[in-house]
């Protein structure tokens, strides 16, 4: 059976447990709600207490509307059942914000064990429509302290977290507040496709486009002169890995955008879960001094990341700029050329006014209250709503258990050494990373896609195209979490080799996994151009044009075909995109 049609018989039959004994032609089942007086009646929680919190009364359990919830995971069925397999609701309705866009996931099977235990409690505690099945648990190879939920049904929690806690309360408040996201609903929000989602569209957009068009230089070498292709080989070889770090650097920073209200409903969901499934989150000033510790690591991460991402946007508009120069290409005649210098200009001019640039508003404003106001909130909502409860004492069991486990220890071990190869290779020691690289499996189908994802680029950046494709294929054919920007940037490096035959195994391996064929339209393109098929480039190049609300793919086929995009801006006034350079 194919893996999506046992996933929609799966949410098939989870939806029909739920389900009444009536017959199948009878009306739709009545929707789950608490029966008449199982919940406690909600209390206000003071103004005065709760400050900026912005939930008024505790429980808010209590105060939730039924039909609502049931709505809401009736809705998210239906968008699962239409969405294109692997898709994660559409790879590029929320870019990165997917388990199929994600960099540096990987499944740690014992520690999830743990976890899944924790949310099968909350999920008995909850007493609304369940979610049609219960989210999976990964994992991000990283240092920074940040969790999200998916709109798969995903929750990702960073090894940082697993790390840094020395007490249950922290990773299963981190862990409930996420889960309260899903059952809420919250991604189907208008609100979640504004804001922050707009400005990550923008951000993201910019490094699509820088790295189609480096893609493009590289894939157009063979037109330039002599004494032109080393600087090329130089400019692209930095532009393409600031590309790469400016692309991790946003990993760290963007993650689903609630609002406020949002987030704080959240927390206040979280709690109840946790006080309704007995779970340890100890006293009532331990709880709220450990959950303080942890919104200031949340918030120093996220600092931190920003900083990061604003220093590689920075340098990477200077290697765009060094690539659009005149004395770089002003000698080469060729139309693709002509248009790679137009483009270079033009992406490399409005790089400061993109989504990353120095302004106020560039990174979008994390929505959770200041930590001292998080806390001051939630121990109010806590108060009013809670005021005889006495949880279990955190003994930090659970944290004990799953640092004891192998595959946390082998987790740890493996992200401290792919940090360093990373690292390396954003320095551009290339040798450096990959001998790290191969010391945690690099080159093996059995290591993490994204351990052979960076062994790929450091490979492909100093020029070694055959040790670069082993890797690649370790990528693309592992039992790692897949990851679309495998198939992307392996494609383009065939193409660049000029196998094009090569290109297109892989493209049509990427459009039977995410079936999404807009979203990789831009490469098809490059590759026309690079066999010089006009016609066909062109063709694609006006579909890709009429592609309307995802923004970043018409931008994406402007920066493949730079000649047909130049030569519009001399036929008719330019439609600027919000968030693009052009």
């Amino acid at each position: 059976m194919a893996p999506i049609i046992r996933f929609l018989t799966a949410s098939l039959l989870a939806g029909a447990s739920m389900m009444s004994a009536a017959p199948l032609s009878a009306q739709a089942p009545t929707c789950r709600a608490p029966a008449a007086g199982s919940l406690p009646k909600p209390a206000k929680v003071p103004k005065k207490d709760r400050g900026k919190f912005s939930v008024e009364a505790a429980p808010r359990l209590s105060t939730l509307v039924a039909q609502a919830i049931c709505d809401s995971e009736a809705k998210m069925v239906a968008d699962r059942n239409t969405m294109p397999q692997g898709a994660a609701l559409g790879i590029s309705n929320q870019v990165l914000n997917t388990a199929a866009g994600r960099l540096e996931l990987m499944a740690l099977p014992g520690v999830e064990s743990e976890l899944q235990k924790a949310l099968a409690a909350f999920a008995r505690s909850w007493p609304y429509a369940q979610l049609p099945r219960q989210p999976r648990i990964l994992f991000r190879a990283s240092d920074s302290y940040d969790a999200y939920a998916l709109p798969d049904n995903t929750i990702v929690m960073s090894t940082g977290i697993l790390q840094a806690a020395d007490s249950d309360s922290e990773v299963l408040f981190v862990l409930a507040h996420e889960y309260a996201h899903l059952l809420l609903g919250h991604h189907l929000s208008p609100t979640v496709n504004s804001g922050g989602n707009a400005q990550l569209l923008g951000a993201v957009s910019t490094v699509y486009v820088a790295g189609s068009l480096v893609s493009q230089l590289r894939s157009s070498r063979g037109s330039l002169s002599a004494m032109d292709v080393n600087r090329v080989d130089d400019a692209t070889r930095r532009a393409a890995t600031l590309t790469e770090s400016l692309r991790f650097a946003l990993d760290d920073i963007f993650t689903p955008s609630w609002s406020h209200e949002q987030e704080d409903e959240a927390d206040a969901v979280a709690l109840d879960l946790l006080i309704r499934s007995n779970s340890s989150i100890d006293s009532y000033a331990n709880v709220f001094a450990r959950l303080q510790k942890m919104m200031d690591q949340q918030t120093a991460s996220r600092a931190k990341g920003k900083a990061t991402a604003e220093s590689s946007q920075k340098a990477l508009e200077a290697s765009l700029k060094q690539i659009g120069s005149l004395q770089l290409l002003g000698a080469v005649t060729s139309g693709s050329t002509r248009g790679l210098a137009w483009m270079g200009g033009k992406l490399a001019l409005g790089l400061g006014a993109s989504a990353l640039s120095n302004s106020a508003n560039a990174i979008p404003k994390d929505t959770h209250l200041p930590p001292e106001e998080r806390r001051k909130g939630l121990a109010a909502y806590f108060q009013a709503g809670y005021p005889t409860a006495d949880p279990p004492i955190d003994t930090g069991a659970m944290v004990k258990r799953y640092k004891a486990l192998p595959d946390y220890k082998r987790a740890i071990a493996l992200k401290d050494t792919y940090l360093k190869a990373r690292q390396a290779y954003f320095s551009m020691d290339f040798t450096g990373a990959i001998t790290l690289l191969k010391g945690i499996g690099a080159g093996t189908k059995t290591a993490p896609t994204f351990v052979n994802f960076m062994a790929a680029l450091a490979a492909r950046d100093m020029g070694n195209s055959t040790q670069a494709k082993l890797y690649y294929e370790a990528a693309r054919t592992g039992t790692g979490v897949p990851n679309v920007q495998v198939f992307e940037s392996y494609a383009e490096a065939r193409i660049a080799d000029r196998d094009f035959a090569g290109s297109q195994i892989v493209l049509n391996d990427a459009l039977n996994r995410f079936r999404d064929a807009d979203h990789f339209r831009s490469i098809a393109i490059e590759r026309s151009v690079a066999e010089g098929n006009d016609a066909l480039a062109s063709s694609d190049y006006s579909s890709c044009q009429q592609v309307k609300g995802r923004d970043y793919i018409p931008a994406r086929c402007k920066a493949a075909y730079p000649q047909a995009a130049a030569a519009e801006t001399t036929k008719k006034p330019r439609i600027r995109i919000p968030g693009l350079p052009f």
